[in-house]
């Protein structure tokens, strides 16, 4: 059984200011970057708030989000559809800047891994793409560029203070 890894509120907010902080001195703000919030359901709270902090000349940083599916769903061609229908809308918000991919948790990799495949072959978008966790796995297959903290998912569970029990992530927790 995993322990429980509970971020609060403070925990939240600190690792937000410091990816914040980073991201600034990297010269990364509204005039060149563009949030792109995955998993709205659980990466919402630090997609807006980068949007908002990247904010530059009074310009908050544009952005939009994209879902993907629960691990006990497929990630399949109507979700492969939709995610491409969604950075078409978007386009505009796109061209010209980085894509900044943000998640509260990088658990597997996955998602980052297929977007950025999706990204490149389906809609071919060459603008650099830059990834984020506020928490990272150090077991996931995907690397990302920014990362407020790690934790080991083989003994930990991942759970933010605002969070619910979710009845897709129970056959993933029993593997």
């Amino acid at each position: 059984m995993r322990k429980e890894l509970r971020v609060d509120w403070d925990t939240e907010l600190r690792l937000m200011n410091t990816l914040r902080d980073t991201l600034l001195a990297r010269g990364l703000n509204a005039a060149n970057v563009c949030v792109v919030t995955v998993s709205t359901d659980y990466s919402s709270v630090v997609g807006q708030y980068l949007r908002h902090q990247l904010t530059d000349k009074g310009e908050i940083c544009c952005g939009f989000g994209v879902d993907v599916p629960y691990p006990d769903q497929p990630f399949d061609d109507a979700c492969v559809q939709v995610l491409c229908d969604t950075f078409r809308l978007h386009r505009d918000a796109t061209e010209g800047r980085t894509i900044l991919l943000v998640e509260a948790g990088v658990i597997r990799g996955g998602n980052y891994a297929k977007i950025l495949d999706i990204i490149r072959n389906t809609l071919q978008i060459t603008e650099p793409v830059l990834t984020l966790a506020l928490f990272e796995n150090v077991h996931s297959k995907w690397a990302s560029d920014f990362v407020g903290g790690y934790y080991d998912d083989d003994a930990q569970d991942l759970t933010f203070w605002w969070e619910q029990p979710n009845n897709h992530w129970v056959e993933a927790d029993e593997d």
